[in-house]
């Protein structure tokens, strides 16, 4: 068993969820109407999402089956 997965806030734009070595980062990237959260794994941007919830857990996913 490996633990549960733990979220970091940085600051209002930043976040992290580390599990088992895995470290998945959002960042709030504003981009007028574009604006949205990019999910990153490492220096690998994943996906960008309008949503936060929607970032979260995409990387929830990704912290907790691998990169």
């Amino acid at each position: 068993m490996s633990g549960k997965p733990t979220w970091t806030k940085e600051n209002s734009h930043s976040y992290a969820v580390e599990h088992a070595g895995q470290r998945v980062d959002l960042r709030y990237e504003p981009a007028g109407f574009q604006s949205g959260w990019a999910v990153y794994a490492g220096d690998r941007l994943v996906e960008r999402c309008a949503e936060l919830m929607q970032a979260r857990g995409l990387a929830m996913a990704l912290a907790t089956k691998g990169a």
